[in-house]
């Protein structure tokens, strides 16, 4: 467009002068003869009424034509109901008019044509929808993940236990289709996991059950999880994913370990008061002519005790049931994994600092590890308050004198200021259970899974070296180094559309996320459409306070994916700024500041293509905060006004509102930043097929072409 607005006006130009170049030699020459004036006023109105004319001429057969063609566009490719304007003379009146007709005509064929579609699949509909209730209402949390690591299925659990909801920390991922399960799951574990299925896959009997691989592991979040994984077959019954089973084993775990604290506790008050019993009853045997007042005393000894074990057997039946029931078991846990639930817990329960080490050498074990976590924070309770220990070091070494089929985890500290003998006697005493004493002790943890504990010095003994307790576990079995994930090969494609909000297994023929992101098509990208709402409109003095976004996952808007979060500016926000969004100060008292948000956001949002109207002024809003959040945005950028601008260049009004009017999208939730960026993100999927049309595909394409148009040279 901006070519033929150039050879339009070049045009005019030329002839204007061709007619300025007559007109001004005829009346020299005139003026010459005669000295007459009049030709001059008579040169001069021809050539006003001539480039009148042909500026008529020009807007009303081409630039008009130009604009049914864009309508003709519209109404082709996004916008059914869309029609072209009938203006102008009374052939391209005639021409809108007729394809006016054609669109009605068309869009009544598509009617009937989507009426037959939709009665062929209610059936197979029903059948979806059933899967989408089923696995939104699993306990378990579910994951579905091609061989990539990208999600395929998820349901709600999946979203609670892996997700940044949980709890205040904040730390999770963000659980999504199309997002990387090595964000949310230790990727050790998942390839672990793998190992064991392909290994399965290549010696099981074809009659028989597909291999199951169970282990522990922690999610981003920290979370202790017990998962189940399941091999995804592909229509050639070759590995092409996996299914991932989670479920929170802290509450089981907790239940298995207090069964046996209160068996311990339990079965040490009935020994004493059977005791009790007993020496009462002998007593009253040996001595038959005792006093009938003895007699009554020691009957009265019988019952009492008798009485006691009831109401203790009735209130541990009453309050226990449930833990009576859990049976204790280990399970397979990365090394790596475990330290880290170690520190967690130490940290969170006693104002202590741990270090860990040894991380990189991935060793499995086969563990209690809510027992084990217990037992080390039980001790190490004992050693802060006894001898002020503040600092740890843990770590998984190799001991040449231990079983082959144990690995040590070594609890180390500072020995200064004590001798020898002063922690060997700590460690005696740490080393027994006291009678009614239900705390668990590095002995009884090492008993529970046939290891050994022992207290150890790193030199000579004396007093100011390392002193450490050295803990033998069982290993589990070591998985081979597993041969990197591959895409799966030539998966079955889907072609149902209207898929339940939570799955989409078109992506099991994408291919991730590449450094060569310029190159790929526009379809086939991951976008992030976000909006700001802020105090005011200089990016200088006003910030943010409000920010929503919504995740685009192969040409689908995931409305159950969302990121929507008022921000608390820490300043008055201006009356002004309230008008037009709403957002008061009264709204923000209690919500987080903009440090905290912005990291979140970014982690929401990495790995995708940002997409904004007027991006310009949003990310300049968003750069002004990274030095004070650390957060930054370096994600490629397209902005639907730029887009716009490109696919409708003979429209001047480029604002959403009038966007999505054209593209029939229905606005709702305006001046509110989820609001607005749902309408951007239908908008933008809308200009897809019109910057196709125009032979744009490519990210690196859109962008150049945006960069192009009037609006980009608008600086914030």
């Amino acid at each position: 467009m901006k070519r033929t607005q150039t050879t339009y006006l070049l045009t005019i130009g030329a002839l204007f002068l061709l007619a300025l170049g007559a007109g001004g030699g005829w009346f020299l020459a005139s003026w010459a003869a005669s000295g007459v004036w009049w030709p001059l006023v008579l040169v001069g109105a021809l050539i006003v009424i001539s480039g009148w004319l042909l500026h008529r001429f020009v807007h009303a057969y081409f630039f008009q034509l130009r604009e049914l063609t864009e309508d003709a566009q519209t109404m082709l490719r996004v916008n059914p109901e869309h029609r072209a304007q009938a203006t102008g003379t009374p052939d391209v009146r005639t021409l809108a008019a007729t394809l006016n007709e054609f669109a009605a005509e068309r869009s009544r064929v598509q009617a009937d044509l989507s009426a037959q579609i939709a009665d062929a699949r209610t059936e197979l509909t029903e059948e979806r929808n059933l899967l989408a209730a089923l696995m939104a209402e699993l306990v378990s949390g579910v994951l579905v993940c091609n061989l990539d690591g990208q999600i395929l299925l998820y349901n709600r659990s999946a979203r609670t236990l892996l997700g940044q909801e949980r709890g205040a920390r904040a730390a999770g991922g963000f659980v999504g289709l199309g997002r990387s399960v090595f964000g949310l799951v230790d990727r050790n574990s998942i390839t672990h996991g793998l190992h064991q299925l392909r290994d399965g896959l290549a010696s099981t009997d074809a009659t028989a059950g597909p291999p199951i691989c169970t282990f522990v592991t922690t999610g981003a979040n920290g979370t202790l999880l017990r998962a189940r994984m399941a091999p995804f077959m592909d229509r050639d019954n070759a590995l092409g994913g996996f299914i991932l089973a989670l479920q929170d084993m802290t509450q089981g775990i907790e239940s298995s370990s207090r069964r046996d604290f209160l068996l311990q506790t339990y079965t040490e008050k009935v020994r004493g008061a059977l005791g009790n019993i007993r020496a009462a009853i002998e007593t009253m045997g040996a001595f038959p002519d005792m006093t009938d007042e003895r007699k009554e005393r020691f009957q009265q000894v019988i019952e009492d005790e008798a009485q006691r074990l009831s109401a203790l057997l009735d209130r541990t039946m009453r309050d226990h049931a449930r833990d009576l029931k859990a049976q204790w078991r280990l399970e397979e846990m990365a090394g790596d994994d475990l330290l880290r639930a170690l520190r967690n817990n130490l940290e969170r329960e006693l104002p202590v600092a741990v270090h860990l080490h040894g991380l990189g050498q991935l060793v499995w074990l086969m563990i209690d590890s809510y027992t084990l976590v217990h037992g080390v924070t039980a001790t190490v309770r004992q050693l802060h308050a006894r001898h002020g220990v503040d600092a740890l070091h843990l770590c998984i070494v190799d001991d040449p004198g231990a079983p082959t089929d144990f690995a040590a985890v070594d609890l180390c500290w500072d020995a200064s200021g004590h001798t020898h003998a002063e922690w060997q006697a700590f460690a005696q005493e740490a080393f027994i259970v006291e009678e009614n004493d239900a705390t668990l002790t590095l002995r009884e943890v090492a008993d529970r899974h046939g290891g050994e504990v022992w207290l150890q010095f790193g030199g000579d003994g004396e007093a100011g070296e390392q002193v450490y307790f050295r803990l033998l576990l069982p290993v589990a079995t070591a998985p081979n180094a597993a041969p990197a994930p591959v895409a799966a090969p030539d998966l079955v494609p889907a072609t149902l559309e209207s898929r339940p909000e939570y799955y989409d297994f078109d992506l099991f023929h994408q291919l991730g996320q590449r450094p060569e992101l310029d190159a790929q098509p526009l379809r086939s990208l991951t976008y992030t459409v976000f909006d700001t709402e802020t105090t005011g409109l200089d990016p200088r003095h006003d910030t943010i306070i409000s920010i929503g976004a919504v995740r685009i996952v192969n040409g689908r808007v995931l409305r159950q994916e969302v990121f929507d979060q008022l921000i608390d500016p820490e300043r008055p926000i201006p009356r002004v700024a309230t008008e037009v969004h709403g957002i008061d100060d009264a709204m923000v008292a209690d919500e987080p500041p903009i440090e905290q948000v912005l990291p979140r956001f970014a982690r929401f949002a990495e790995a995708t293509v940002l997409v904004a109207h007027n991006a310009a002024f949003d990310m300049r809003m968003l750069q002004q905060q990274e030095a004070a959040t650390g957060a930054r945005f370096i994600n490629p950028v397209l902005d639907t006004l730029l887009l716009s601008a490109v696919v409708h260049s003979s429209r001047h009004d480029h604002s959403l509102e009038e966007i999505a009017r054209r593209l029939g999208i229905n606005i709702l939730g305006r001046h509110t930043a989820l609001g607005d960026a749902l309408v951007t993100a239908e908008v933008f999927l809308r200009l897809i097929p019109l910057l196709e049309e125009q032979g744009i595909t490519t990210l690196q394409q859109a962008r150049d072409a945006a960069q192009q148009t009037y609006f980009a040279r608008l600086n914030y």
